[in-house]
């Protein structure tokens, strides 16, 4: 009998261990393959849960020492330990075009105190309507400026516990000065708007609007219909638009112009390196945006 329980317990440990988190993108395992996170050091959709459980600070900004192209973080919520978590400039979601990716849930993160969720500023390197914060009773500093796509960040549920916040969020339109707000929910919002209660000692930059109840837009952009063909492209692309194009710039992904063309019918890319960068036209309608990918 006890041989036999003895076994059990050995099976009931190592199954405890051997616990694993599904990490879908091959960009989001990669990065913690490359900073020493996953420790079995492969590409397999997951990652062992004790490896993550520990981290206490996460970077994966173009920042720290290279770029990952990481579409979404799914996983995260296994992060229990984790206090500082770098997003900025990223990529989430931006194969979307457009469209708007899924919240970014980070509740269940509990122990975090800083996050940094910057954007490019007239690009759109993160592609995130909505960041879910309301159970981050920890939280000090927010940083989400630069962030075209980012629309609401909920806060209602942990601001009565963020005495001193610092927060930083909203952009303004590089080409027509007009500030695009973010919508912060809150539990009182005219407390919020007026600096008073617990909201006294936050301090808040950009064009932000406080609400007890934000609502998303279907879109904050115009439907500018424009075709990038061949892409992917070895040498050159064209456009199929009835627009009408005044300047066109090619930019890596981490934001640096690369090219820069007026209106023509071939855009010739065949000396910059192969990898994916975002096109950005200039039209008679407002401002186009694709994704290029360059073989």
């Amino acid at each position: 009998m006890r041989t036999i329980l003895l076994f059990l317990v050995g099976i009931l440990t190592t199954s405890i261990s051997a616990q694993t988190t599904s990490i879908p993108d091959q960009g989001f395992e990669q990065a913690l393959i490359d900073l020493g996170i996953d420790s079995d050091q492969t590409i397999n959709g997951q990652v062992l849960t004790s490896d993550v459980a520990s981290v206490t600070s996460l970077d994966l900004s173009p920042y720290n020492g290279g770029y990952y192209f990481v579409q979404n973080i799914s996983g995260i919520q296994a992060f229990t330990s984790l206090k500082i978590l770098n997003l900025s400039e990223v990529g989430l979601y931006t194969n979307l075009g457009y469209s708007p990716g899924p919240p970014l849930d980070l509740s269940a993160l509990t122990q975090l105190e800083e996050f940094y969720f910057n954007g490019h500023g007239d690009l759109i390197t993160l592609n995130v309507p909505e960041v879910i914060l309301n159970n981050n009773p920890n939280l000090t500093r927010l940083e989400a400026g630069g962030n075209w796509m980012l629309e609401r960040i909920v806060l209602k549920g942990s601001d009565q516990y963020l005495w001193n916040l610092f927060m930083i969020a909203g952009d303004y339109d590089p080409w027509t000065g007009e500030s695009i707000d973010v919508c912060v929910q809150v539990t009182n919002s005219t407390q919020a708007e007026n600096g008073q209660g617990i909201y006294s000692n936050w301090t808040v930059y950009g064009p932000i609007n406080f609400s007890n109840d934000c609502s998303l837009s279907a879109s904050r952009f115009n439907e500018i219909e424009i075709q990038l063909f061949p892409n992917p492209t070895t040498e050159y692309f064209q456009l199929k638009t009835q627009e009408e194009i005044k300047s066109l710039m090619v930019y890596s992904l981490n934001g640096k112009e690369v090219l820069k063309f007026q209106n023509q019918n071939t855009y010739d890319v065949s000396q910059i390196p192969a990898g994916i960068y975002f096109v950005k036209m200039e039209t008679s309608k407002g401002t186009g945006i694709q994704k290029l990918i360059k073989n």
